[in-house]
Order: structure tokens, then sequence, then C-alpha cells
């Protein structure tokens, strides 16, 4: 029961709506289905006597940045500002520990009868994976689509009427007010692919985290119809990703994509490798060529450019924050009101650069901790040597690149996502070794 509630849990991550339960409290499905998936577990394992943890360095790196956030409360200036934030971190990140023990592999000869079992499992997960990303990207491009019928008005006033119900009432309401959903490009105002996410920014590190995935589980595939519906699924994410016109979204994309090829060609023949290489070139001048695309890209090194520079504006100030409190931080919760005094609960102000955040409200020890984290899950996955593993890598580079710009962990469908692939890659799996790997 356990592994199906947790493959729906991923598929239907796109999906999620919000319980308004009551003014200003939105709780949406993703902050419950996570803590039910965990306790549930927690009692199947405390049944049976034994609950399994994995010794990796990956575990304690989690548990030592929620240590870390957690410790910030009683370090930093206002502990009932981060307590609502501590809350979300400790409701998502225990799908970590069951992701871990439902897709582990046997770790002894002893054990070789689980084998088939868990590989099967994995493979149903990876599925789950792809599907998910596929599924968030057809929302996106029907959602994208819809002004091209209605008008851009009606489409915009569609969205923002549905916007409690897949983002709750209050957090709705901040999203519409602010929201960055409309793109000028070349005197043309578009709507922008975002999906039921609130942003396109928090689509597109779904959609390229699940579409490098998905690329790698196209490679790792050898019969012609897991091919063919894995590269379609791919071409759709990066439609959808492309469409989201999130500039740090297409630098994460072009970082991901050259990783991939790169350790791919090291890995192939020369004609695996130069096939790969052909496609990727072909896909880049396709890209780069697109008027509209090639503008959105340009803009993103014009320091004159409006949201380019109240960006920069707002590295500056993290960094300043960051310099006069660097063991730990301000406290989680706190950056808003540090920046801006009369800033509500739930403001709209960040440093628009992960690890930046993570620094200026928890220290940059914790900052450093979550780098860690993704730099070490990036090594495992290439060292394991599968092409599943080199989508999960591509993805975590084109997540840490696209960070450099904007912050998704309190996207609870990003965060659930990163964990998984995270987890995924922590146990290699033969059965997904690509023919061409030496």
């Amino acid at each position: 029961m356990i592994k199906y509630f947790l493959l729906v849990t991923i598929v239907i991550l796109p999906l999620q709506f919000a319980l308004n339960v009551s003014a200003g409290f939105d709780l949406v499905t993703t902050k419950v289905l996570v803590p039910v998936l965990f306790l549930f577990w927690l009692v199947r394992g405390l049944a049976r006597k034994k609950i399994w943890i994995p010794n990796r360095v990956e575990v304690w790196l989690t548990v030592v940045f929620l240590f870390l956030s957690a410790l910030s409360l009683v370090l930093g200036r206002d502990a009932d500002a981060g307590f609502r934030k501590l809350l979300y971190l400790l409701s998502i990140f225990p799908v970590f520990f069951v992701v871990a023990d439902v897709f582990r592999l046997p770790a002894s000869a002893a054990q070789k009868a689980l084998q088939a079992g868990r590989e099967e499992w994995r493979r149903r997960g990876a599925v789950a994976v792809a599907a998910s990303g596929t599924l968030a990207a057809l929302v996106a491009l029907g959602q994208f689509s819809l002004p091209f019928f209605v008008g851009i008005g009606k489409a915009v006033k569609i969205w923002e009427g549905l916007t409690p119900y897949f983002l709750g009432n209050s957090f709705g309401k901040l999203v519409a007010g602010n929201s960055s959903w409309l793109v000028n490009i070349g005197g043309k105002t578009l709507m922008r692919a975002f999906g039921f996410f609130p942003d396109p920014h928090n689509f597109a590190f779904f959609a390229n985290l699940c579409l490098f995935f998905g690329l790698g589980y196209f490679f790792a595939q050898s019969k012609k119809i897991f091919k063919i519906w894995s590269g379609v699924a791919v071409c759709l994410m990066l439609t959808a990703v492309v469409l989201s016109f999130s500039r740090g979204a297409y630098l994460g994309l072009i970082s991901g994509s050259i990783f991939f090829a790169i350790v791919f060609l090291r890995r192939s023949n020369l004609l695996g490798g130069s096939a790969v290489m052909a496609g990727l070139v072909l896909a880049a001048i396709v890209f780069l060529n697109s008027n509209i695309i090639s503008q959105r890209l340009i803009s993103s090194f014009n320091l004159k450019e409006g949201s380019n520079a109240e960006r920069y504006k707002n590295w500056t100030q993290a960094v300043e924050i960051v310099r006069d409190n660097p063991l730990g931080g301000i406290g989680l919760g706190n950056y808003a009101r540090t920046v801006k005094p009369t800033a509500a609960d739930r403001s709209s102000i960040y440093a628009h650069n992960l690890f930046l955040d993570i620094a200026a409200e928890t220290g940059i020890l914790s900052a450093l901790v979550f780098l860690a984290l993704l730099l070490i899950s990036i090594w495992r996955n290439v060292r394991n040597g599968d092409m599943i593993g080199l989508g999960v890598a591509s993805g975590l580079i084109g997540f840490l690149v696209h960070s450099m710009f904007d912050t998704a962990l309190y996207s609870p469908q990003v965060l659930v996502m990163l964990l998984v692939l995270i987890v995924f890659g922590m146990n290699t799996n033969s059965k997904f070794k690509t023919q061409n790997a030496k």
C-alpha cells in the first residue's frame, strides 16, 4: 500500500489543490499526503520493529540542514516568524526516508531474492517521475494556449479565479497580486507557461528536473515503445520549459544539457556520442535561432533591464545580511521583514538566489550543507554509471544553476521531486545501464 501511495503522490504533484481550512491558513494536498505517507511508513516500521534508514552522506546532510534550520529560530530575531517555515520543511523532508526505503536495492548476496522486486519498484518509480513531469507540461501548455482562444485579459482572470483552488485563498491572492505570469517579447505580451504552479520559475524548476530524468530514462530503454513515449515526454517538457520564458531555467537547461553531453560522450563509443552531440547541437540551433527565445536569453545579461536590476539589488541586500550575520543568520522566516519591516507574514520578498536565501536566514554553514547535498548527489549519480543516474545528475546541475537566480525550496512540489531524485540516485541499478556505456 505504501509503495502505491508513494507512486500516486509523485504522479499527482503538478495537480495539487488547496484545502482552505480557515482564513490565512492554506493547506495544499502535498503538505498533507507526505506526512500521511511518512506516518504510514513509520507505523509499519514500528510494527515490524525495524525502521530502515540508509547510512549515507546525503542522509546526514539532510539531518544537519534541518537541525540548523531549527536552531536558527533560537539564534534568530523572531522565532514565531520562522515557525511556519520550519513546519513546512518538517512536513516535506520525511519523504526522503520513505523513498530511500521503497527504492533501495539489496545490500548483500543473501538478499538477492529481493532484487527483482526492488528493481521493479524502481522502474515504476522512474515511470512515475517521468509521468509527473509530462502531466505538469501538458497542464502548462494548455494554460499557455488559453489566451489564443479567449484573449490575454480573460485568460489571466480565469487563472486568477483558479488560484484559491490550487494555491489557497491567502497565498493565491498574494500570487495574483504580484504575479509574473506575463512577459513582453518584442512588444507582444504573452502568458507564460506555469500550469498550477504559482509562477513560471517554480514550474520550470520542476519540469527541468523531470526532463533530464526522462532523458536518462529514454537512453536506458531498449524497447521501442518505451523509447517513443519517453521521447515524446521529454519533448513536451522541453517545450513547456521554453515557453515558461524563465531565463534562469534556460541557463539551467543549457548547463544540464552540456553536462549530460560531456558525460555521455566520455562513456560512449564514437558513433553513439557523435549522434547525441549532433542532436544536442541541432536542438541548440533551433532553440537559440528563435527570435523570441534569443531575445529573452540575451536580456539575462542586461543589468539595466528592470527585473535584472531588481535581482541585483536583492543579491546585494542578501550579501549584506550574510556579512552581518554569518554564523546563525537572522533566523528562518525573517528575511522579508529584515529587508522591509512592514512586510506581511507571507511576503514575496526573497533574495532570488537559493544559497543566499539559506545563508541569510540560517547561516553560511547551512547553505554550504545544502550545496554539499546537491554536489554529492551529482557525484554519486555520475559515479553509478547508469543512464538514469546521469539524468538525475544533469537535472541537479540544472537545478543548481537555476538556483543562482531563483529559490524553489519553498515550493512543495519542487522540493518533493528534488528529494525523490536525490534519493533515487543513492543506489545504482544495473538494469538501467545503457548498452553503450563502458
